[in-house]
């Protein structure tokens, strides 16, 4: 019970901060947190050639991750390095080329569509035996 002529208790709050302000930076804490969420997960859509997977390159500025450069990687090829088929996207194994690299599984993908000099071959799986993915002479 509160004395004759005494304000009423507010509810006091050790945070100064204005709630639009605290609303504002627990948005951007959380948004920041959803991209980089997103950024972890690579961005790679099945089936598609992008800078995660796929695209030709020249130099690893070119890529999400690395570019693959040779033999088997005619005009480039933009890839991560992998250790078992779990740090790859779904539409690739990892294979032993480079010291482990993710490669499109063929088929379903279209080794043509990397342009010329790929095609679908058996190469070491790196969890043991062959897969069939795309890959250069």
């Amino acid at each position: 019970m509160r004395k004759a002529g005494t304000p009423p208790v507010s509810d006091v709050r050790n945070d100064v901060t204005p709630t639009s302000t605290r609303g504002y930076h627990g948005r951007v804490k959380r948004l920041a947190c959803l991209i980089l969420l997103l950024a972890a997960c690579g961005g790679h859509d099945e089936g598609v050639i992008d800078t995660s997977i796929g695209t030709a390159c020249t130099s690893d500025r070119d890529c999400d991750n690395r570019c693959y450069t040779g033999g088997d990687f005619p005009s480039g090829f933009c890839s991560r390095p992998c250790a078992e088929d779990g740090d790859c996207p779904s539409d690739t194994y990892c294979v032993a080329e480079a010291d482990g690299v993710c490669l499109f599984t063929c088929p379903p993908f279209d080794c043509g569509r990397l342009g010329p000099g790929w095609q679908c071959r058996d190469r070491d799986h790196v969890g043991g035996g062959s897969v069939r993915v795309c890959s250069g002479d």
